[in-house]
């Protein structure tokens, strides 16, 4: 009997032990919310994001300017106000909505992975984004 209970006890410290490390490689970093991330110069242009709380994000390329402010990004008028800061360039603004599925953030349209890597960058698109 007493065999029974040392082996139930040991199996019970594996099972803990066993949670407590996959608990461990889950990644909880949170991206910051409402700020704007931006890459490196990527072939004469530049490429924002902005992730919202309630599930929006905010996608830009453009070689007109290298700085924008969240309120920019997230207005419907961005092509008037970057014609403003420049006159000459493209621009190529998306929005759309993501998910979180499994820990992890997708876009909802075609499911592209949005991945944190800390609060102050992020990967997305095979581009890493910095916070601004």
């Amino acid at each position: 009997m007493k065999t029974l209970l040392s082996i139930g006890h040991i199996f019970t410290l594996l099972l803990l032990f066993s949670l407590s490390s996959t608990a461990a490689n889950v990644v909880t970093n949170q991206p910051s919310y409402d700020a704007v991330y931006r890459t490196s110069r990527v072939a004469d242009a530049y490429y924002f994001l902005l992730l919202t709380k309630d599930g929006r994000f905010f996608h830009l390329h453009t070689n007109k300017t290298s700085t924008l402010t969240a309120n920019e990004l997230k207005s419907p008028d961005i092509l008037s106000i970057l014609n403003k800061k420049q006159s000459w360039g493209e621009a190529f603004p998306i929005k759309g909505k993501y998910v979180l599925k499994n820990g992890k953030l997708y876009t909802q349209r075609y499911w592209d992975s949005i991945k944190i890597i800390s609060p102050k960058k992020i990967k997305y698109l095979n581009k890493v984004y910095y916070l601004q």
